[in-house]
């Protein structure tokens, strides 16, 4: 396949473009009326956005960016949940020629001022809530940070309200950053910004039109927040391109509340973690699934027997499989190809893979590709073996070319479908004053796929208590994030270490695993 052919459907000006182009701009013109996205909150309150009254919204805040003398590429990372003005923010940061940041709302100060300082933030919008994460001193810790944008409050609504809601799209080059993910590399380091270029768009829009089967007239859901690649991809920029409705639900996971919502909203379309999945089984009915046609999943291994109950209800679910650093899906299943159970399925048109070692690699040149991790070309360059692209997943490929995925190589935990790092989860127990030493592993749970365990030495003198378990638990989950903290600490007197001192993970996850088969 030729991606010159899937250009036709993006808007581009001779190798310049701005994604949000095609995302906003050509669908308020052309079918203003039309909703773009419909938000819930915790109570059931819904707020609903018509493409022309969302361009607005994206425009005035594109133009507060302007007004306040925030250069081109400036990187504004955006601190919120699931609310309209994370969205906003988004498309009005790419809008205004700069690179959107976005964070989960979960982390904690320390989680949070890791990812700002190595980011270089430029700018940070937040509400009144999460502020309170914020130290008061960032401006002086972060020395690139100039504006901290509180979107609850007067200055902010007052500021909004005086921006006009005009505002040409900064024509950028297609190689040019539009949003940079922060997330756990392999590499040295626990957390790096991926930047993913505008041109990614092609792809994006391809693949939502033939994964997720998206068209202008459906009611779409993608589950995931935006701070993670599939939010903003999958969530915000694919299907704001092909022109639906999008819905958003900030409440937290509860079985009944998806299923009315999904009910309620009469919702077509729904790309969710196989985690959400095998958490619905035991509630959802096959009349709950009346209005959706296209199921799709990622994130991790979809288990043979969630495809086969939700085929019992109707519907095939649709696995898939991309990273942050891939920019857009590269292997799927998708509707009218013959899925196998287990496997996440063929190379998309365009794109050539390999098993190499037991690792997949990609060839080299699809448009979504990252185009470099911020401060980091040495890390960058390793994903690279001459023409092709390690994605340091292992996998197998069958003589039918279906792809079955075994694993990570390296030690990033993926739990509920994210990508955690032990590195980080590590820094944050050795600031815990019973902590001598600590090793994090990712162990197999039935619901998550893993559960981050902590393997803690204490410091001379402390007692071992299970109180004191979950004090340290809990320690993480407050200082860092409320997704990613140890579900089982187990005090060990030492830890399996190198000759040169180096913690050996592996031996760890050896060790629970012959636990698990006693």
């Amino acid at each position: 396949m030729s991606w010159n052919k899937a250009e036709k459907d993006i808007v581009m000006h001779r190798g310049k473009m701005n994604i949000i182009e095609s995302c906003v701009d050509r669908h308020a013109e052309n079918a203003g009326d039309r909703i773009a996205f419909v938000f819930e909150d915790e109570s059931m309150g819904i707020v609903a956005y018509t493409y022309e009254q969302l361009e607005k919204e994206v425009n005035k805040f594109a133009n507060m960016l302007k007004n306040l003398g925030v250069r081109k590429k400036s990187r504004v990372f955006i601190f919120l949940p699931k609310i309209p003005e994370m969205y906003v923010s988004f498309l009005g940061t790419i809008k205004h020629g700069s690179i959107a940041a976005p964070l989960f709302e979960a982390f904690q100060e320390d989680g949070l001022m890791l990812r700002l300082e190595r980011g270089d933030a430029d700018v940070l919008i937040t509400n009144s809530e999460l502020l309170k994460r914020v130290p008061k001193n960032v401006k002086k810790r972060v020395k690139s940070l100039k504006h901290v944008l509180v979107v609850d409050s007067p200055e902010y609504k007052e500021q909004k309200a005086k921006c006009s809601s005009d505002f040409n799209a900064e024509m950028m080059a297609k190689e040019d950053t539009a949003l940079m993910i922060f997330t756990s590399s392999t590499a040295g380091t626990p957390v790096a910004g991926v930047e993913i270029p505008h041109y990614a768009l092609v792809q994006q829009h391809f693949t939502g039109k033939l994964v997720l089967d998206l068209n202008e007239f459906d009611n779409y859901w993608c589950t995931a927040h935006p701070a993670w690649v599939t939010g903003s991809v999958y969530g915000i920029i694919a299907p704001l391109s092909i022109g639906c409705t999008n819905y958003a639900l900030e409440a937290h996971f509860d079985a009944g509340k998806w299923i009315d919502f999904i009910v309620k909203h009469k919702i077509n379309v729904i790309y969710t973690a196989p985690t959400a999945l095998k958490l619905l089984k035991s509630s959802i009915a096959k009349e709950d699934l009346a209005s959706v046609r296209n199921i799709c999943s990622v994130g991790e291994a979809l288990p043979k027997t969630i495809f086969e109950h939700y085929k019992k209800l109707g519907v095939e679910i649709n696995d898939s499989y991309w990273q942050s650093e891939t920019g857009a899906m590269v292997i799927a299943n998708y509707p009218g190809m013959k899925k196998k159970a287990g496997s996440i399925g063929k190379t998309l048109p365009g794109i050539t893979a390999k098993i190499k070692d037991e690792m997949m690699e990609l060839k080299k040149g699809w448009p979504a590709m990252m185009t470099g991790i911020y401060k980091h070309d040495a890390m960058y360059k390793s994903y690279f073996d001459g023409g092709w692209f390690k994605t340091n997943d292992r996998a197998t490929r069958d003589k039918d070319g279906y792809f079955f995925f075994l694993g990570r190589r390296d030690d990033i935990i993926k739990t509920s479908g994210e990508r955690v790092s032990p590195l980080e989860i590590e820094n944050i127990l050795l600031k815990h004053k019973a902590v001598h030493e600590s090793a994090v592993i990712g162990v197999p749970d039935k619901i998550k796929g893993e559960i981050i365990k902590a393997f803690v030495v204490l410091n001379a003198g402390i007692r071992p208590t299970n109180a004191l378990k979950d004090e340290i638990a809990m320690f993480v989950k407050r200082n860092y994030a409320g997704h990613a903290y140890p579900k089982i600490v187990e005090f060990v007197p030492s830890l399996p270490k190198t000759n040169s001192g180096k913690i050996m993970r592996m031996y760890l996850r050896e060790k629970e695993a012959k636990k698990a088969k006693k």
